[in-house]
């Protein structure tokens, strides 16, 4: 039997030769956030599309339900009429007539001023509403921007193309606003969206020169006849 001094002796010894055993460290590493993806051109005019279908809709209901006419009602109106695009001028042209046929009828419910605005609306689409007829050999489109930035110019081109293309016409497009951020880019989508041949040229570049080129493709490919 070991004495008390051997044991001791060996568990000094058991100490000295012991391996520390040191708990691993996990290195945990961050996450990477995901960055959020950017959202195109055309996924934002999709939405602003959607959201001025709802303020069209929607919106003017809730506007008129339950209201008296007041001053307060055509300062609602006409702010949803700018939010849905409508335009300034042919907000202030609605908002002076709805408050003139008011006055003169002498209107107390707010929704007989909707049957109003509706009436009104239908008037000025029914001026316009004429079919788009263009004879002729050779044709030229032209959409002038200079005096104004928003209207649809660029939307308004891809829809006639459209159309000129389902009449059985030869449809060639040229991206003459060259200046305009993303303008290019915009119009040859709807070139590839309806397999219309665009012509254009990188931004900044010559107007009168993408003219120019678009004539000579008319030309070769027999979109142009002379």
């Amino acid at each position: 039997m070991k004495s008390w001094k051997h044991r001791a002796l060996a568990a000094a010894d058991a100490a000295e030769n012991a391996v520390e055993v040191v708990p691993d460290e996990t290195v945990v590493t961050p996450l990477e956030q995901e960055k959020p993806t950017k959202e195109g051109f055309f996924a934002r005019l999709k939405r602003s599309l959607v959201k001025t279908k709802q303020n069209l809709g929607s919106g003017f209901i809730s506007l008129f339900r339950g209201k008296k006419i007041d001053d307060d009602l055509f300062e609602e109106l006409e702010e949803q009429l700018l939010i849905a695009d409508v335009g300034v001028e042919t907000t202030r042209k609605i908002i002076t007539r709805l408050t003139n046929d008011a006055s003169r009828k002498q209107l107390r419910d707010a929704e007989a001023l909707y049957g109003l605005l509706k009436e009104e609306m239908g008037d000025i689409l029914a001026k316009v509403d004429e079919p788009l007829n263009v004879e002729g050999q050779n044709a030229v489109c032209d959409s002038d921007g200079r005096r104004s930035t928003g209207v649809g110019k660029t939307t308004t081109i891809g829809k006639l193309a459209r159309q000129f293309e389902q009449q059985g016409k030869s449809v060639m497009l040229a991206a003459g606003d060259t200046f305009r951020a993303a303008a290019v880019e915009q119009l040859q989508v709807w070139g590839q969206r309806n397999n219309i041949p665009v012509i254009a040229q990188h931004t900044g570049a010559d107007s009168a020169s993408v003219i120019f080129d678009a004539i000579q493709a008319a030309k070769g490919a027999q979109y142009w006849t002379s």
